[in-house]
């Protein structure tokens, strides 16, 4: 068990209220295969200023509430049906708190419940800001590539899989859920085609994409049929990019490549059909928290994660952008994501 006896949180305490307060929060107790982190270091997604400027996903009896997915930090006490992890362990993880509507598992405090299926060590080389950009991003591509009820691909493996001559078009890969897509599909087996703007098609290349193009070009769904027809056998198109209109741009592009006609989102349950869109293409949604309980967690985070951030083959990316420091930084950042950002995740060093 950890030896401090106090916690603190940056806290929302209704809807759209700003800011954060600091204020104190009790101290968990991991159960099961759960661990408690001291958090060093966390990255700010887009769903966090959205449900804090916008009012959005929580109910009212959901208040006040714990915001945040993304940690790094050392494991301080393990849950008693926990074998993998044990204090002192540096760890990047993912908190489920949206899932879980428990407070507990909110990243923005000082120490955070996380379980056993979203967490993962990191190699002593590897900083805690960089590697807190991993949690939500990993997870929402991975619940939408791997998941049997998603795109249900073939899953990476520590090394890399052998490749098994399909192609996955990723719309959106300088994204934080995009650049973690690409890096995973590739260990998985899969060629790499990848969208971003240009200026971001040397990080494409980086981790993994073989072929890039520019998704504001007025051209681009011919220029990305051009290049992939009859060339390849496509294993369907992952869009990172939530807005409806490009979802309709890779319908387009899907309906002229062989292989799958499948389009993966990053659409959660729940939100309205998508409309108008073609019968003979499937599309599927996806949930990062999912991955907690199903077979995706274990596989991705548990099997291939550790080994792939020890040999290098995946990196921390987008690349992080330290803005604030101390639970009293997080709003400043949450205004910041707000207002939007690219090819960058937005980190707060935490201790």
């Amino acid at each position: 068990m950890s030896t401090t006896t106090t916690n603190k949180a940056a806290w929302l305490l209704t809807p759209k209220t700003t800011p954060l307060e600091i204020a104190p929060a009790p101290l968990p107790t991991p159960h099961k295969t759960e661990v408690v982190v001291q958090v060093h270091s966390v990255a700010i997604n887009p769903a966090d200023a959205a449900i804090q400027h916008l009012g959005v996903v929580l109910d009212a009896e959901h208040y006040p509430y714990i915001l945040g997915f993304d940690i790094a930090g050392v494991v301080t006490a393990v849950g008693p049906s926990n074998k993998r992890f044990q204090p002192g362990d540096r760890v990047t993880a993912l908190g489920i708190a949206y899932a879980l509507r428990d407070t507990r598992y909110g990243a923005f405090q000082h120490y955070a419940v996380v379980d056993e299926p979203v967490l993962a060590k990191i190699p002593d080389s590897l900083g805690f800001n960089d590697a807190c950009v991993l949690g939500a991003g990993l997870s929402t591509a991975a619940d939408a590539l791997f998941n049997r009820n998603a795109m249900a691909l073939d899953f990476p493996k520590p090394g890399g899989n052998k490749p098994n001559g399909k192609t996955l078009l990723v719309w959106g890969g300088a994204s934080s859920v995009g650049a973690c897509a690409i890096q995973a599909a590739k260990a998985a087996g899969y060629t790499i085609a990848a969208t971003a703007s240009a200026r971001n098609f040397d990080l494409l290349r980086e981790i993994g994409a073989e072929y890039v193009f520019d998704y504001t070009s007025a051209t681009v769904i011919e220029d990305v049929v051009d290049a992939l027809k009859d060339k390849v056998e496509m294993a369907g198109i992952f869009c990172a990019i939530i807005d409806p209109a490009v979802l309709t741009q890779c319908a387009a592009i899907s309906a002229r490549l062989g292989g799958r006609k499948h389009v993966g989102t990053v659409r959660p349950p729940g939100f309205p059909p998508l409309e108008n869109w073609p019968q003979d293409i499937e599309v599927s949604e996806c949930n990062c928290c999912d991955v907690a309980k199903n077979e995706v967690g274990p596989k991705v985070w548990g099997s291939w994660l550790e080994a792939a951030l020890a040999d290098g083959s995946m990196k921390c990316r987008p690349r992080c952008e330290v803005v604030g420091k101390g639970l009293e930084g997080l709003q400043g950042a949450l205004d910041l994501m707000f207002k939007g950002v690219s090819a960058k995740k937005l980190v707060v060093e935490i201790v």
